[in-house]
């Protein structure tokens, strides 16, 4: 019986060492899981205060379009009538924006849209399984 009670004693020691890694194993998980959390949310927060300095830097930007068109006329009226420098601006503002739209016309005319293609097919396929089922 002597022999038996190391044995058990031993048996339960090996058990409780176990249960202590286990739970050791799921708190390191919980705390790994608690890590990962914060530092998503702190590299969110990163994202979302970068896109607003670029969505205010942008708009700066775009702010500063009539500033520099205002210079421009203003540099252009010390060599001719203001009237003049003005009308130059706006053709100059008026061929870059024919120039990009046609840009935009030709890559759009350059690439077929496979979207309204397949809703066309689509709709034909609905159309013919319909028209079985009657």
């Amino acid at each position: 019986m002597m022999s038996e009670e190391p044995q058990s004693s031993g048996s339960e020691a090996v058990t409780s060492v176990v249960g202590r890694l286990l739970q050791h194993i799921v708190a390191l998980l919980e705390a790994r899981v608690d890590l990962t959390r914060q530092e998503m949310r702190a590299s969110l927060r990163d994202v979302a205060i970068a896109l607003f300095l670029l969505i205010a830097a942008l708009a700066l930007v775009l702010l500063m379009i009539p500033v520099l068109v205002g210079v421009l006329i203003l540099v252009l009226a010390q060599v001719v009538a203001p009237w003049l420098a003005t009308a130059i601006a706006l053709a100059g503002m008026l061929a870059i924006a024919a120039v990009l739209l046609l840009v935009a016309r030709l890559r759009l005319r350059r690439r077929p849209f496979a979207f309204f293609a397949g809703l066309r097919e689509d709709w034909r396929l609905i159309r013919r399984a319909l028209e079985r089922q009657r």
